[in-house]
């Protein structure tokens, strides 16, 4: 995540934050490996048993990536607004002086976090009422892909907070910044 420029020290409520950033990109890129291995294994395994062994497919092998793919997505659109890699329309960021600029990026990630506070304790709630239906192969509670989009809410609103600090004390420019070749122009 971009940090802009501060000369000397920097100040320690941004250092928790980077601190609090990498673990959750660490936390995250695990989550995005682990599950996308998994995703691909029960995969694999699944095709070829239906159609290179003909035995008509193997039922966890079915079941399986229906309760990993949220978790796979959750942690990849964390990832990618940590990475400013997320999609943004910023056709009035360049008109804005840098007072108005900060105070728009400030404003917008504080109304996105209370967004995904919502979001994430709707799912709470959703994942409350499914725990009890039980995938029949895995024994799984049905509320594990549930539990992802509320822990991935959470993430997200953390780090909404975070993007909101870094501009409100370094500026405009502490922004997450995408890689030019991921944007339009």
């Amino acid at each position: 995540m971009a940090t802009g420029s501060l000369s000397g020290r920097r100040p320690p409520l941004i250092a928790v934050a980077d601190k609090v950033d990498g673990v959750i990109v660490l936390l995250c890129r695990v989550i995005v490996v682990s599950a996308g291995v998994a995703l691909l294994a029960a995969i694999s395994i699944g095709v070829l048993s239906r159609y290179i062994i003909t035995v008509g497919g193997i039922d966890w092998a079915e079941e399986l990536p229906k309760q990993i793919f949220a978790w796979f997505i959750m942690a990849g659109v964390v990832l990618a607004v940590h990475g400013g890699n997320h999609i943004a329309v910023d056709l009035i960021h360049g008109a804005l002086s840098e007072r108005l600029k900060r105070a728009l990026i400030v404003a917008t990630n504080l109304l996105i976090a209370a967004a995904y506070v919502y979001l994430g304790a709707v799912a709470k709630q959703v994942a409350d009422i499914v725990a009890f239906e039980i995938n029949p192969i895995l024994g799984t509670p049905g509320s594990i892909p549930y539990w992802a989009l509320s822990g991935g809410a959470f993430l997200l609103a953390v780090s909404a907070l975070s993007i909101a600090l870094r501009v409100a004390m370094l500026g405009s420019a502490a922004a997450p910044q995408g890689r030019a070749e991921d944007s339009v122009q």
